[in-house]
């Protein structure tokens, strides 16, 4: 039977689920060192994905806030179903803002005493969840099939 692994944020509401996991990951672990980039590369296509759809979402009132949002990346400190597949995958993609640029980041997105919160991640990751799904999938898909 196929396991799916699920890659979920802190209080995600829903889980980004790649079918036929199993296969895949044991193909993966064949190439060895090059299945770290294959997994960086599909994890960066799902987070281009939200990040596209963050910038559609953003409350735009100068613009400053939309066009601030962009694309980083960091270190995977514990846990997680994929850390424990590969130990040397440790990169994780997020949006979020140029530095010094639009501090009404957050605050727009959980609201304050004065303001009632405007998400735009969060829908941006709960409103794309399939479509970041079947890309991260295809990705991975396309590179094992050319590992063959």
């Amino acid at each position: 039977m196929a396991r799916s692994y699920s890659a979920r944020a802190k209080k995600m509401k829903g889980g980004i689920d790649i079918e036929g996991a199993e296969e895949i990951m044991d193909l993966l672990q064949d190439m060895g060192d090059a299945a770290v980039n294959v997994l960086d590369q599909a994890a960066r296509k799902g987070a281009e994905i939200v990040l596209a759809a963050a910038k559609r979402k953003a409350p735009v009132d100068t613009g400053e806030l939309r066009n601030s949002l962009i694309l980083k990346s960091g270190i995977k400190k514990q846990g997680g179903d994929i850390e424990n597949i590969n130990r040397k995958i440790k990169g994780a993609y997020y949006v979020t803002r140029e530095s010094g640029k639009a501090r009404h980041f957050a605050p727009v997105e959980l609201g304050t005493k004065e303001r009632p919160a405007t998400p735009y991640l969060r829908p941006a990751v709960d409103e794309n969840l399939k479509k970041i799904s079947d890309t991260v999938t295809e990705e991975i898909s396309k590179a094992v099939g050319k590992a063959r």
